[in-house]
C-alpha cells in the first residue's frame, strides 16, 4: 500500500505542523510520535496528553431489533446497558476466537454505537451485516467517515475539560458518556481510555475536530502519537488486537474473560465454544513479563523455564518509560504460568532473565467513582 492509498485524518495537516512523524497504520497515515515517545508517555502519566484516534471505526445499530441483535452478536450483557452507559467487549466467531474487541455505547432506547479497531473495520462491517440477515426491524449504518475521535488522557484531563464544560465533567462516571458543547461544537464525551490514567474520549463531526484539537492544545494538552499509546497500554497490560487478540485467541485466553456473560439467557456467537473452554481450563494464560536482565522483550520471542523448556511466547514488548526496564505480555502454558516464576528469553543468542507478573506494571489511576 502506497502513501497515496492511505486514509488521512482530518488533522493530517495539523500533525505535520506539530512535527508529527507519520507512519502507515491499519490503512491510515497516523503520527507515531511528535517530540518523542518517552516524553509523550510521561506527559500522560504526569499531566495530560492528546491523541488523534479518528482512524477508529463507528457503526450505528438501531431499531426495535437492535438489543436482541447485539445480545446474539456479542458475549456481553447488552441488556444491562442504560442510555448513557458503555461497555468493553469482544466480538467472537463460532470457535470463540476474537474477530475484534470494541466499545458499545447505548445512545438511545433503540440505538447503539459500536466503536471498532481501524484495522478490523472492513472485516467487522462484513461480519456484522452477515449476522444481521435473520433480524427484522434493524438498521446498521457505517458512520466511520462522518466521525472524528480524540482521546484526552492524564491526571489533568478532568481539570482541563472542566474549564470549558463545568462541573458536569467531574460528575461523569467511568464508562459513561454524554453529549456536550465544547467551544461551540457538539461532542460525545465519554470517560474511558487506553492508558490507565483518568481520561476522556471525544467524538465529533470531522469539520469540528481541528478547532477542538487546537482548543485542547491551547489549554496545555501535549500531542501524543501511536508510540506512546502502545507503551502506555503495555504498562497497563491492555490487549492489542493483532497481538493479544485475534480470530484464534479467545477472550478467556487473552485475559478478558471478565467481559463475558456466559450465563445470559440468549444464545450468542461463540457461546458453546467459550463455555466449553472455560469448563476445560486448558487454554494458555496471558502473563506480564518483567525483565531482570537488561533487554527488551519483543513479539515472537520464546520464553523458557529454568530447565530450558519452551513454555510460551511474547505477544507484546517494549521499554517502560516509568520503570526504565523491558516489559511485555506473553502467552504461557497454563501449568507453567505461576506468578513470580523465573523465565528466560533467547535474544540473539543470549539468555536473558525475566519474571512472570500480573499486570498492570504500574499503578492505574482510572477514576472509577466520583471523588476517587
Amino acid at each position: 500500500m502506497t502513501e497515496g492509498d492511505l486514509f488521512r485524518s482530518p488533522l493530517h495537516e495539523i500533525h505535520l505542523r506539530e512535527g508529527g512523524r507519520l507512519v502507515a497504520f491499519a490503512g491510515w497515515q497516523m503520527p507515531v510520535q511528535y517530540c518523542g515517545i518517552n516524553e509523550e508517555h510521561l506527559a500522560v502519566r504526569n499531566a495530560v496528553g492528546l491523541f488523534d484516534v479518528s482512524h477508529m471505526g463507528q457503526f450505528i445499530v438501531r431499531g426495535t431489533g437492535a438489543r436482541s441483535f447485539l445480545q446474539s452478536l456479542l458475549p456481553a450483557p447488552i441488556d444491562k446497558l442504560r442510555i448513557g452507559d458503555m461497555l468493553y467487549t469482544a466480538m467472537c466467531n463460532e470457535r470463540g476466537g476474537c474477530i475484534d474487541d470494541l466499545l458499545v455505547y447505548r445512545t438511545q432506547e433503540r440505538e447503539y454505537l459500536l466503536v471498532v479497531n481501524a484495522g478490523c473495520t472492513v472485516a467487522d462491517w462484513q461480519w456484522i451485516q452477515a449476522q444481521a440477515v435473520s433480524f427484522d426491524q434493524l438498521e446498521i449504518v457505517n458512520n466511520s467517515a462522518e466521525t472524528s475521535m480524540l482521546a484526552l488522557q492524564g491526571p489533568s484531563a478532568e481539570k482541563l475539560l472542566s474549564k470549558q464544560l463545568g462541573a458536569v465533567v467531574a460528575d461523569l462516571p467511568y464508562y459513561c458518556f454524554m453529549t456536550a458543547h465544547f467551544c461551540g461544537h457538539e461532542v460525545v464525551l465519554s470517560r474511558n481510555g487506553y492508558t490507565g490514567e483518568d481520561g476522556f474520549e471525544l467524538m465529533c463531526d470531522p469539520r469540528s475536530v481541528v478547532a477542538i484539537w487546537q482548543a485542547l492544545r491551547d489549554a496545555g494538552a501535549q500531542p501524543c502519537g501511536l508510540g506512546a499509546r502502545d507503551t502506555l497500554r503495555t504498562e497497563m497490560g491492555f490487549s492489542l488486537y493483532g497481538h493479544e487478540l485475534n480470530e484464534h485467541i479467545s477472550p478467556l485466553e487473552a485475559g478478558i474473560g471478565w467481559t463475558l456473560d456466559l450465563d445470559k439467557r440468549e444464545d450468542f456467537v461463540g457461546k458453546k465454544s467459550l463455555v466449553q473452554q472455560k469448563k476445560e481450563k486448558k487454554h494458555r494464560r496471558l502473563r506480564g513479563v518483567e525483565m531482570v536482565d537488561k533487554g527488551i522483550p519483543r513479539p515472537g520471542y520464546e520464553l523458557f523455564d529454568e530447565r530450558g523448556e519452551c513454555i510460551g511466547e511474547m505477544s507484546s514488548g517494549t521499554h517502560s518509560p516509568c520503570l526504565n526496564i523491558g516489559i511485555g505480555l506473553a502467552f504461557i502454558e497454563r501449568s507453567k504460568a505461576r506468578v513470580g516464576e523465573n523465565v528466560f528469553l533467547s535474544v540473539r543468542g543470549r539468555r536473558l532473565a525475566a519474571k512472570l507478573v500480573v499486570p498492570p506494571f504500574v499503578d492505574s489511576y482510572v477514576k472509577k467513582s466520583k471523588g476517587a
